[in-house]
């Protein structure tokens, strides 16, 4: 029990009121004391009337010091609660997502390993969505929209899930939910099911009442043995991303097949960190065809992986895993510096050489700061230099303009090339022109692939080429693998354009030089996997 009954508040300035107010209570007769013992020694016995005066100095000293103790407990309790205050709006600023007041990562694994230390018989689940096409949100209507997107969702994360359960943002639209004392899987997909209909079943109002239908991805994961909260979490991220797979606005279960996934995953991202510094890493090079006299213009460098027991993989075997990871970051650095040894040795070898050498950059390495260092650090001199050409998907320059834009700026200013490859599949379409630091355009396969079949993908590729040529921009023309596209594409007028029917990727650099050294004297025949075709236009 506390001393003084003002002490159970635990406030700053109790410290102050314990030790002034007793005194301050008992110091009057303490004074008359006092008093009464000096006029004893010098005058004999004291009078009423001197007590009295002293009775009242006493009181009025004392009431005087209770006062000043009293302002100052006071002063010291707003001190101390505007501490506390400050200091519990810190935690919960480090603790919770400030767009939407939901727990935040670090919030969210510290109660995901106490749940799992105390989870008894009971089962544990971890819930982990995002929001499909929230980019395109964005892109379309501004962040303030996005913005307004991630806290309804929140609303209606909070109503869907059970009063008990955890529920916090990640960052993005990625966002997670603890489920504890769960009897069996069945509930944890239940819970799943109202959080997918939630948020799909019911379009969100933003501006002048419009509406837009934004549906969630839900992966599953389920504690069983095990009580390790960042394999829990890595096993829910593989359902979500068995859910995007299999059609989105669902939720998936992640089972044992997706176990034998992730380990397959996660021993083939650690082969894959040893690639480089292993030099298991290729890059194959497909002829890029000038369609005005037929000579090889220059190359697209595409990525191969000559894994040690696995064979030579395509880029869509390890590509996705290292952008997941951030191994991308490592891997596009050595591709970089081999496209730079690759032009310095062409350079020095063919005579007259023209020939460059187009590399793709990935969302990561555009984003990374360490791009720009990576091209300047094994940049050549001379005409080799220049002749370098940097492809960024459209969607990539879409998704975060501004940074994009500077990077790619920046490149341009140290004598790279810009292209933006698979043009006219993203949703910025023509009207970016104007806007995008580039030198070429690569249009996309799918209307190539129709060329010749249908009038509507002829008119495309029409539009594109007279945009581009207005503003001195070149085009190129991937996915060319038939005769009609290439006599459509002449007729339409394009600068360039790569395929099967021209040339495969070849790892043979021979033949690339071979090729860029003479002059096409027969028609086009469809090549082979290891001798590029030439063309005569």
């Amino acid at each position: 029990m506390s001393r003084w009954p003002w002490s159970v508040r635990h406030l700053a300035g109790d410290d102050v009121r314990t030790r002034v107010v007793p005194w301050a209570v008992v110091s009057p007769l303490v004074v008359v004391g006092v008093v009464a013992l000096v006029q004893v020694a010098l005058a004999g016995e004291p009078t009423l009337s001197v007590l009295l005066t002293a009775l009242a100095g006493g009181v009025v000293a004392a009431t005087l010091l209770l006062v000043l103790a009293l302002q100052s407990a006071a002063r010291l309790d707003v001190e101390g609660r505007d501490r506390q205050e400050a200091l519990e709006a810190a935690m919960r600023q480090a603790l919770h997502d400030p767009l939407t007041d939901l727990g935040n990562r670090q919030l969210f694994t510290d109660r995901l390993q106490h749940a799992l230390a105390r989870r008894g018989s009971k089962a544990c689940a971890v819930l982990y969505l995002d929001l499909d096409g929230f980019k395109t949100v964005n892109d379309t209507h501004g962040h303030g929209v996005g913005d307004t997107v991630l806290v309804e969702v929140s609303h209606r994360l909070r109503a869907a899930v059970r009063p008990e359960d955890t529920v916090a943002r990640f960052g993005g639209d990625e966002f997670a939910v603890l489920c504890e004392d769960l009897s069996d899987e069945l509930n944890a997909s239940r819970i799943a099911d109202r959080v997918v209909s939630s948020i799909a079943n019911h379009p969100i109002e933003f501006g002048d009442g419009r509406k837009l239908t934004i549906t969630p991805s839900v992966g599953i994961a389920l504690a069983r043995d095990e009580a390790d909260a960042s394999k829990l979490l890595r096993r829910a991220d593989a359902a979500l991303y068995r859910a995007k797979e299999s059609g989105k606005a669902r939720s998936e279960l992640f089972d044992e097949r997706m176990q034998a996934q992730a380990v397959d995953a996660l021993q083939t991202e650690d082969d894959l960190a040893l690639a480089v510094s292993q030099g298991q890493l290729r890059l194959h090079y497909q002829p890029i065809i000038d369609l005005r006299d037929g000579h090889v213009q220059g190359v697209e460098a595409l990525l191969r992986w000559q894994h040690p027991r696995r064979g030579l993989l395509q880029p869509s075997d390890f590509v996705p895993l290292a952008e997941r990871s951030g191994l991308i970051v490592d891997i596009g650095k050595w591709v970089i510096a081999e496209a730079w040894r690759q032009l310095e040795e062409w350079y020095s070898t063919i005579e007259d050489c023209h020939l460059t050498i187009a590399v793709n950059v990935s969302r990561r390495q555009l984003a990374n700061a360490e791009l720009l260092d990576a091209v300047a650090t094994n940049q050549p001199t001379g005409p080799a230099g220049s002749a370098l050409l940097v492809e960024v998907s459209e969607d990539l320059l879409v998704a975060d303009a501004n940074a994009g834009f500077s990077t790619l700026h920046a490149l341009r200013m140290m004598g790279v090339r810009v292209a933006v490859d698979d043009f006219g599949a993203g949703v910025s379409s023509l009207k970016h022109l104007q806007t995008m630091p580039i030198d070429h355009v690569k249009v996309d396969r799918h209307f190539i692939a129709g060329l010749g079949r249908r009038r509507q993908d002829e008119a495309v590729v029409a539009g594109i080429i007279g945009m581009a040529k207005s503003m001195g921009v070149g085009v190129v023309a991937e996915g060319v693998e038939s005769h009609e596209q290439l006599d459509a594409l002449r007729r339409l007028g394009c600068d360039s354009a790569q395929g099967f029917l021209l040339g495969r990727p070849n790892a043979e650099v021979g033949a690339v030089i071979d090729l860029a050294r003479s002059r096409p004297a027969t028609p086009v025949q469809p090549a082979d996997e290891h001798v590029p075709a030439t063309v005569v236009l």
